[in-house]
């Protein structure tokens, strides 16, 4: 196992733990100081991991060709469209008054998921 493909399984292992953690801090309402400060370094750690991976997709993109860049803009823009869209439609007929421009950043962060995972975790394959 490469050590980038160690680091990540290390990283997203702690990303579960943390919510797990997280979750049960909510679901049995524990309010300690202790319990605050750890949500606190949890979200920290969830923002300084998405920074990682994206920083992850770009140096894995500059290994990429052209075509395989565009492939994968083009699969991000088509799973980005289709999912606001399909968003946007069930929120119009289960909640029409309730459509937020900020419902966006669930299909952006699955769009980039579709299209750049294995850049994120696993990098570039060299053939």
């Amino acid at each position: 196992m490469k050590k980038y493909t160690l680091l990540n399984v290390i990283l997203s292992t702690m990303v579960g733990l943390g919510m797990v953690i997280s979750l049960l801090i909510a679901y049995k309402d524990i309010d300690t100081p202790l319990a605050f400060k750890f949500l606190v370094g949890y979200v920290i750690y969830l923002v300084l991991y998405a920074l990682y991976l994206t920083s992850a997709i770009l140096i894995n993109m500059r290994k990429l060709t052209w075509i395989e860049i565009s492939k994968r803009l083009f699969t991000f823009i088509i799973s980005f469209i289709f999912l606001s869209g399909s968003l946007f439609l069930f929120n119009y007929i289960f909640r029409p008054s309730e459509i937020d421009v900020g419902d966006l950043i669930i299909p952006l962060g699955l769009s980039v998921g579709i299209a750049f995972f294995d850049l994120m975790i696993f990098g570039k394959k060299d053939n």
